[in-house]
């Protein structure tokens, strides 16, 4: 999508050459899918799938602005980044010993995300109080994965499946492919 909002971020300048700023976004999608089972037969079932997840990320930071041209701003900075997700998956299954009778499968799972990164930017001031910007930034995060629990309901029994999961660590260049649309006020 070459127009997209994928967060909000906000700045206060302290002073001209200095700005704190934040970013967040706030993410949630929802999907049922039909799923019929034994089509065309006298035992036709319509079940249904779920999915949902749910994302939020915070990002604070600082700026240190320089002179560049009446239009030119370009800035160092840090930001702090930290995000999580969640997500859920149910499933309606039929029951394989009457084939008519069904049962939930339940999938929840998730993932929070931590990091750091120095940013090097630009602020293109189009008028006096709207400008063009974009950045790069070299930094680090750690995502940890939580554990996966599958649910199966099956009439009166319950049985709870945990996958265990891991962690993943980045280190490196980060560029975002934005170009950043912004109103000074």
């Amino acid at each position: 999508a070459p127009i997209s909002i994928n967060n909000l971020r906000f700045r206060y300048f302290s002073s001209s050459d200095m700005a704190f700023r934040v970013g967040f976004s706030v993410s949630s999608s929802s999907t049922t899918t039909p799923d019929v089972k034994n089509q065309g037969t006298s035992n036709e079932t319509e079940l249904e799938d779920k999915s949902s997840t749910f994302g939020l990320s915070i990002n604070p930071g600082i700026e240190k602005h320089f002179e560049g041209t009446d239009r030119l701003s370009p800035y160092v900075g840090a930001v702090l980044n930290f995000s999580m997700l969640s997500t859920k998956d149910v499933d309606e299954e039929l029951d394989g010993v009457t084939a008519t009778s069904s049962y939930e499968s339940e999938t929840t799972g998730g993932s929070t995300t931590f990091g750091l990164n120095l940013v090097l930017g630009t602020d293109w001031y189009i008028s006096k109080h709207l400008y063009l910007g974009t950045e790069v930034g070299f930094g680090f995060s750690t995502t940890s994965i939580g554990d996966d629990e599958v649910t199966n309901a099956t009439g009166p029994d319950t049985e709870t499946v945990t996958t265990v999961n891991g962690s993943s660590f980045n280190l490196g260049p980060n560029f975002n492919s934005a170009i950043r649309l912004g109103f000074l006020f």
